[in-house]
């Protein structure tokens, strides 16, 4: 009778395997930390959240601005807490539930979707309860898919813009967890490595450069993107630990006050585009677990069209002091704190006062009184009315024209040698929102009238 022979297992096999089993537990643990390193370097807060809502990465910078630890929260489906006073889904829990047409219910009127990225939105909204005293914030929710086109989770950057603007992105607990992060960004952004070879490069930087990622990737030409010749980016002077020459290359640089080994800086790319683009960029190293250095990330934000919009709005100011200073009529602009603005060369002639001695200070009164006193665009400021009748009584009256606006006659015997007599109108100033930012008073020199006047009462004939 036969025996089945048993089979004998290879005690060399065996260990193979052990060590081929824990050479993968390794990778996947260094994968993942070099994905919390990624995620951890954004200067932008970030978290993401799986299918099952629960957190799987937060970031410091969301530690900063929450204050809410990492340990705490992470493995939760509490991300609501960051933000508000009970609980509510977050844009990334819509998106998590493929209901992205509740997005209107949550936050109409707030919120568009992204110009460079499907299935990602966009809003802006003021959380009361973060903070002290509320923050506003520019918050992005993207759909993170894996290599299949499975939907495995959501991710969602803020941006404090109640002290400025910008957006991160987060990445995934694997290496293709961080490449769907990054490419589900909307933030433009690339990764490089110590050879400053591209690892990463994401679809909102291909709208950005033109240039797709299988052209940059595994190459050390990322600085077509936004160069006419072949110079360092801010993630090379980091990889190459070259951080005194980082101002050399880049004006106006500063250290992110969140994090450690985060540079900041600005500018103007005259190769990028068609006609150049304003860049606001962050560059951060990249450590593995044992705190060395492996490359580093560039995040870019693209705010040419908000750069342009402050351009417009400076060339309009100019141009409103050059019509206001050739006024034939002496005028002057305070602000809400009363401040002067505006004081034209009218007004300079009128009052003997020169613009550089008065702009920035609240002494516009020294023009017409002989101590200090309320002008009436000052109490049109103060939306103190009611108290023009005490300074002006029976000299002034409401404007026809404008129910903001008053005018009013009246000698001022520090005007001049002998004192002058004005005409003088204040008018409220509002911006586009009708919210109050100042007021604007124009003075009429109407002494000789009123000399004239004068003289020809004394003139007219005697009662007999």
């Amino acid at each position: 009778m036969k025996t089945k022979a048993s089979k004998k297992t290879d005690p060399g096999m065996s260990g193979k395997g052990l060590k081929k089993k824990k050479d993968m537990s390794d990778s996947s643990r260094e994968s993942e930390h070099l994905l919390q390193s990624i995620i951890h370097g954004f200067s932008i807060p970030a978290f993401v959240i799986g299918k099952d809502h629960k957190i799987i990465h937060w970031n410091k910078a969301l530690e900063q601005l929450s204050k809410i630890p990492m340990n705490e929260i992470v493995g939760t489906n509490e991300q609501w807490r960051a933000f508000y006073a009970e609980e509510r889904p977050c844009m990334a829990d819509l998106l998590v539930d493929g209901i992205s047409e509740r997005i209107p219910k949550w936050y109409e009127g707030k919120y568009a979707k992204s110009d460079l990225l499907e299935e990602a939105y966009e809003a802006t909204d003021f959380f009361p309860d973060l903070g002290d005293s509320g923050r506003w914030l520019r918050f992005t929710a993207a759909a993170i898919k894996d290599s299949k086109g499975e939907l495995v989770g959501a991710v969602e950057t803020l941006e404090d813009i109640t002290e400025r603007m910008s957006a991160e992105m987060s990445r995934r607990e694997s290496e293709q967890r961080l490449f769907s992060i990054i490419e589900g960004s909307p933030v433009a952004a690339f990764v490089i490595g110590l050879d400053h070879k591209v690892i990463y490069w994401n679809r909102a930087l291909e709208q950005l450069s033109k240039i797709p990622s299988e052209d940059v990737i595994g190459t050390t030409q990322h600085w077509r993107a936004f160069y006419a010749k072949d110079r360092p980016c801010m993630a090379d002077l980091l990889v190459n630990q070259s951080l005194e020459t980082i101002p050399e290359w880049y004006k106006g640089v500063s250290k992110s006050k969140l994090l450690d080994e985060t540079f900041e800086a600005e500018g103007f790319f005259p190769d990028l585009g068609i006609n150049g683009r304003w860049l606001r960029f962050t560059a951060a190293s990249i450590r593995s677990s044992q705190g060395i250095l492996v490359g580093a990330i560039e995040t870019l934000e693209d705010f040419t069209e908000r750069k342009s919009t402050e351009r417009r709005l400076v060339e309009s100011e100019k141009r409103l002091n050059s019509i206001f200073q050739g006024f034939s009529i002496p005028a002057f602009v305070i602000g809400k704190d009363h401040k002067v603005i505006l004081w034209n060369r009218a007004l300079e002639h009128l009052t003997k006062i020169p613009a550089e001695d008065m702009i920035g200070t609240d002494q516009q009164w020294r023009a017409f009184y002989g101590e200090e006193r309320p002008c009436m665009a000052d109490l049109l400021v103060d939306s103190a009315v009611k108290n023009i009748s005490k300074w002006y009584t029976g000299k002034y009256r409401k404007f026809d024209v404008d129910e903001e606006t008053f005018e009013a006659t009246d000698f001022f015997p520090e005007l001049g040698k002998k004192g002058r007599w004005l005409r003088f109108t204040a008018a409220i100033i509002r911006d586009s929102q009708g919210e109050l930012v100042g007021a604007v008073e124009t003075l009429e020199d109407i002494t000789e009238q009123k000399l004239a006047e004068a003289a020809l009462k004394t003139s007219g004939p005697k009662k007999g």
